[in-house]
């Protein structure tokens, strides 16, 4: 019995540890499957917050595509074969001034210029037949909404969707405005241009005042022979004058395209406004009026520089009357304080004032009159007022303009001057230079070996020649071996293919340290001869030039050494 019960009990106990292990085990499925199904959520969910993510920043990225695209710097516009705007950026629209609606489905050809128009027809024609995505370019001219025309660089490529289908061909057209590039271009090369005419000017005024130089130094010698012959004086001082005057049209356009520093000296300032105002006049149906006062300051100006302003205020007054009148020409001392609101220091000046009663200037176009190829005539070329209010600054001058539209025009010019010193035209003429100096003269052309040979003579001094900077310097070092050496050496700056004066200077100096050496030269603009001290000359000695010039260079330079 004991044993039945034993083993009742042995199996009971079993069969409860089976019942609580498959309790044990129902629960352990059970928190698998729920552990499971977190897990599944758990990734349901970090893949829901990736694609979230993803699409932030796809939409961020497409975002910032569409801020770069309308803003870029350049215009995009997307056609179809047939030339229509399917798509265009903010700065598409803004080249046109107009809103971006407002050309989207319009022919891109309709703003292209009529005479472009088959530029453009030829340029898409290109793309089409180019290979995918190979750029091309041209230029064109487009019309705003206004009808304002401005000029576009095109850059474009074309891009079939579907192979051979040609109705899905876009073309893709990047468009810049590049008006400004251009007329840079154009301005740069005006700028090169006007170097090239100043160059080729320089060249014609060099040769032309080496002609001058032949005409007016025989003038100036038949003068000093023909003293008792008075007619013929007076034959010849019209021509020695139109020789000066032709002298100074060479630095009208020298002066504006190169600049050239004034060569300076002091002068009476009357006989330049007479006989300037006198030629200017020339056949002319206008009048003029000169009112000089006696006791005029001298001024120490390039007498040829101030010239040419007087004569182009003198043309424009006659200019602005075709119907006739009188210009009116004063010079008058003035003292000037500050309370004359002109940009000028305190101080001595002579104010030149030219007048004309014709039609005057606008007000709005007053203050443009000095600024290059600015004209209010048909026939100015704009340059007449820019190289006077140049060559005035050059002289720390000023120019101030009065004008009242239909009434006339009153421009004057301030000097400084030297008070004090004012002389008559008689008194201003200094004796010549006459000694018995030996003068070397260098010139690659006989003609003015001949005449400065025939002036130096006049004067009383020994002249000898070199044709160039070689053989002045072989002539200079053999006389100064045999202890005769020259007491000036009047040096042309430019010899074509040989040693020029600067050059032939360097080596005489060597030779003689206090060598009286003079520069001469057609090239009135040449640095050297502005600064010539710079450079070791004692004087200057511009061509053409007559005896007193000659004679009185001469006297500056060699009188202490005769």
């Amino acid at each position: 019995m004991d044993g039945v019960k034993l083993r009742q009990e042995a199996e009971a106990e079993a069969l409860r540890n089976q019942k609580n292990r498959a309790i044990e085990n129902t629960s352990a499925d059970g928190l698998r499957e729920k552990m499971e199904l977190e897990v599944h959520q758990i990734e349901l969910s970090m893949q829901n917050e990736e694609l979230q993510r993803v699409g932030l920043e796809n939409e961020l990225s497409r975002d910032k595509y569409r801020k770069l695209y309308d803003f870029a710097p350049v215009g995009f516009f997307t056609c179809g074969i047939n030339g229509l705007i399917l798509e265009v950026n903010r700065t598409g629209a803004a080249l046109f001034e107009v809103e971006k609606d407002q050309l989207l489905g319009k022919d891109f050809t309709s703003f292209v210029v009529a005479e472009h128009q088959q530029i453009f027809s030829l340029y898409c024609k290109s793309l089409w037949q180019m290979q995918i995505k190979t750029k091309q370019e041209c230029e064109l001219n487009l019309r705003k909404n206004d009808g304002t025309v401005f000029c576009a660089l095109v850059e474009g490529i074309a891009e079939k969707e579907q192979e051979n289908e040609e109705k899905n061909t876009l073309c893709f057209l990047a468009v810049k405005d590049i008006t400004e590039r251009k007329k840079n271009e154009e301005d740069k090369f005006s700028y090169q241009r006007m170097e090239s005419l100043g160059i080729l000017a320089g060249g014609i005024a060099h040769d032309f005042n080496n002609l001058l130089t032949v005409i007016l130094g025989n003038i100036s010698l038949f003068k000093m022979r023909s003293l008792k012959q008075e007619k013929n004086l007076d034959l010849l001082e019209e021509a020695e004058k139109a020789c000066r005057q032709s002298t100074d049209l060479t630095l009208q356009l020298l002066t504006f395209a190169k600049g050239g520093k004034p060569l300076k000296e002091v002068i009476s300032i009357v006989p330049l406004l007479n006989d300037t105002v006198i030629f200017a006049m020339r056949g002319s149906n206008v009048r003029h009026e000169l009112e000089l006062s006696d006791d005029l300051w001298m001024v120490e100006v390039d007498g040829g520089h101030i010239r040419q302003v007087v004569n182009n205020l003198v043309i424009n007054a006659q200019q602005a009357m075709p119907n006739g009148g009188t210009v009116s020409l004063r010079c008058e001392n003035k003292y000037l304080t500050e309370e004359e609101g002109l940009p000028l220091n305190v101080g001595p000046y002579l104010k030149i004032t030219v007048e004309d009663h014709g039609v005057g200037i606008h007000k709005d176009q007053v203050n443009k009159i000095f600024d290059p190829y600015f004209t209010t005539k048909a026939q100015g070329n704009g340059l007449g007022l820019a190289t006077s209010y140049s060559i005035v600054k050059r002289h720390n001058g000023h120019i101030k303009v009065e004008s009242e539209l239909g009434q006339g025009t009153a421009v004057s010019v301030y000097l400084p001057a030297i008070p004090g010193t004012a002389l008559s035209e008689k008194m201003a003429i200094e004796p010549f230079f006459f000694g018995q100096g030996k003068i070397l003269v260098m010139d690659d052309q006989a003609s003015i070996r001949e005449v400065i040979g025939g002036m130096l003579t006049q004067l009383g001094c020994e002249p000898a020649f070199a044709v160039d900077g070689e053989e002045a310097i072989l002539l200079y070092r053999e006389a100064s071996e045999r202890g005769e050496p020259y007491d000036a050496v009047i040096f042309d700056l430019t010899v074509p293919g040989g040693a020029g004066g600067r050059q032939a200077l360097e080596e005489i100096i060597k030779i003689n340290p206090q060598v009286k050496a003079i520069t001469s030269s057609g090239y009135c603009n040449d640095a050297i001869m502005t600064d010539f001290k710079k450079y070791g000359f004692k004087a200057a000695l511009p061509k053409p030039f007559c005896l007193e010039e000659l004679s009185r260079v001469l006297r500056n330079t060699v009188m202490d050494s005769v």
